[in-house]
């Protein structure tokens, strides 16, 4: 019986196989996909003269193609592979439109380019989406920000700027690493491997030592050790994740605020360790003169920039209503602004110290984290 039934189940399947020809299920017609690439010269600094590929795919069967490039200011061509001088510096969204002769399809693909201003001053600045490091500057312009090639990390939520040897640090929190780079991007290396979960860094330069969090507490290295694997524990035993931290120079200390609560802080010499500021959540605090900044998990999307004094009295809320954790306060002295990112909407946000004036700074296309400040130029 059972052999029987699984000759008329396997003649079924032989039957529907076979009823189900290229008539019942046609195969679409192949579509033209516009697309493109290109190279730019001068280093990305205007004039920049930027050469475009067209890598369009036109099936045989759509007819001729027609292009037609529009370079975001106003000129345009009807080239297959254009060439065009930007004498400007600006952000530029060039379109590419591919029109068919006989399947009548009319099909577009954009890219943004920026051309950078050679003569541009301000203050640097700096976020990672997570895997990539953009670059800017702080001045009277719109914010524009470019990718700096070379320097990519698996997982990065948090960078450090060493002000005084012009390095930019990155923590690779899924490579359990801290990699260093010129500010440029330039000779990038590996500064510390074999971490644990590496996120927030800071600087003691009187000691000339670099801190990091690990997902049990602090650990601290020399700058100036080549090693590798050298580095010391510096606070052990913490349970709640630490993830954010920061150092007061003038009064010696180091803060800390853990991913799941308590703001904490620790003399540099060692002694006086002691919860300030005890339960909330959070991911990001520094320093500005006599007091600390901090975000704070309220709830789903309210996620709150809080202030208090270095004893951690005194709190008051700076900014409402962010939709995640914050990776990444910093702090521009020169115009006196606080920056922080909003993940989930991809917005780099700032605002005065007391939190009027909060505006949106620019608008990213991916998460913007870790910012950091340097020194103005």
């Amino acid at each position: 019986m059972k052999n029987s039934f699984i000759i008329y189940f396997i003649m079924v399947i032989g039957i529907s196989f076979q009823s189900c020809t290229e008539d019942d299920f046609p195969v679409p017609p192949a579509s033209t996909v516009p697309s493109f690439t290109y190279k730019m010269s001068n280093d990305d600094f205007a004039p920049a003269t930027v050469t475009f590929t067209n890598t369009s795919i036109v099936p045989t069967t759509v007819g001729t193609a027609v292009f037609y490039w529009n370079f975001g200011n106003g000129d345009s061509s009807s080239e297959t592979n254009p060439t065009y001088t930007y004498a400007e510096a600006g952000v530029y969204v060039v379109n590419l439109v591919v029109k068919t002769s006989e399947s009548l399809e009319i099909r577009e693909s954009s890219k943004t380019i920026v051309v950078k201003d050679p003569n541009a001053t301000g203050t640097p600045i700096y976020y990672t989406d997570g895997t990539k490091v953009y670059q800017g500057l702080i001045n009277t312009q719109a914010p524009i920000f470019t990718q700096i090639n070379g320097l990519t990390t698996q997982t990065s939520y948090s960078m450090a700027i060493d002000t005084l040897h012009n390095k930019l640090y990155i923590s690779d929190y899924g490579a359990n690493k801290i990699l260093r780079a010129n500010l440029d991007g330039s000779e990038v290396e590996d500064f510390r491997t074999g971490l644990d979960k590496p996120i927030a860094m800071a600087f003691d330069y009187q000691e000339n030592k670099i801190y990091w969090n690990t997902t049990t507490g602090i650990q601290r290295a020399d700058l100036s050790s080549n090693v590798l694997t050298q580095k010391e524990d510096f606070v052990t035993g913490q349970a709640n994740d630490p993830d954010g931290l920061a150092i007061d120079l003038v009064n010696r200390k180091l803060y800390w605020i853990n991913y799941d609560g308590g703001v904490w802080s620790k003399n540099l010499d060692g002694t006086g360790e002691k919860e300030i500021i005890p339960g909330i959540e959070g991911a990001s605090i520094m320093v500005v003169g006599d007091r600390i900044y901090y975000d704070e998990y309220v709830g789903s999307g309210d996620v709150r920039i809080k202030s208090a004094n270095l004893d951690g009295t005194g709190i008051t809320t700076i900014a409402v209503g962010i939709s995640r954790v914050v990776y990444g306060l910093a702090y521009d002295p020169y115009g006196q602004k606080i920056y922080w990112g909003d993940r989930r909407v991809n917005n780099m946000m700032r605002a005065n110290l007391d939190g009027s004036q909060a505006e949106i700074y620019y608008k990213a296309t991916a998460g913007t984290n870790g910012i950091v400040i340097g020194k103005r130029q």
